[in-house]
Order: C-alpha cells, then structure tokens, then sequence
C-alpha cells in the first residue's frame, strides 16, 4: 500500500444497501471511510482494536453504556475507543460519511462483509 491515499480515486464497495465503504490495510492500521444512509442504527459492540474516527460529514450519535453517555458528533468532530469498550451508535436525519481507523486491523470485517447487523432506524422510533 502507497504511503498516499487517493480516496477519491477508490470505488466504494457496498456493504449492504444503505452502507457503502473503502478500505486500506496494512499490518497493524486500518482505515475504512463509511458512507452511510440516513436514520442507520449500528448494534452494540466491542472489540480488540482500538478505534479511532473523523467526521465529514453528518451526524452520529454515538453510545457508550458503559458510560452511560451518548455523544452528539459532527462534522470536524472524532471519537477515541480503547480495546474492549461496548459502544454503539445511529445515524441521523442526513448520510453520513466518516473515517474509521482501526489498530490491529479487523480483518473479520471482510470476512463478514462488516455491518452484518446494522438496521434501518425509523426516524424517532424508541430504542
């Protein structure tokens, strides 16, 4: 993999019909630019990798139980997930493009074509 990423130049891959991504890889980072559908509810979970992620545009309103925090995110704005830390997270009224970074690599993301449970969310349906 080149040291530059000409994002513009990837096709996206789709994931399923309201998620749609690029991904870059190497040994030890990942990074997977989303570009998601409104009203997009990602279910609870956590994992080995720590994550990183950068806005572009839209919102999210990210969950962390644990915490009992949900956080409004937007455009400019980032999350830091440490390893093994329950979160969870929807998108709301507009698509929603953002920037996942991963260390050490998912590589089960492409085996399950990542976003296997991911649903549609009504807009103001209770959770």
């Amino acid at each position: 993999m080149p040291a530059a990423i000409k994002w513009s130049e990837m096709d996206w891959e789709e994931v399923n019909e309201h998620i749609s991504r690029k991904v870059v890889m190497e040994d030890r980072l990942m990074m997977v630019l989303y570009r998601f559908d409104p009203h997009q509810a990602w279910p609870a979970e956590m994992h080995e990798a720590e994550q990183g992620g950068y806005i572009l545009q839209g919102k999210i309103e990210l969950s962390l139980p644990a915490e009992g925090k949900k956080i409004l995110l937007g455009p400019g704005d980032g999350y830091l997930i440490g390893t093994k830390v329950a979160h969870s997270w929807e998108t709301l009224e507009e698509e929603t493009v953002l920037l996942d970074v991963f260390s050490p690599p998912r590589k089960e993301l492409f085996q399950k074509k990542f976003a296997p449970k991911a649903t549609e969310k009504s807009p103001g349906e209770a959770e």
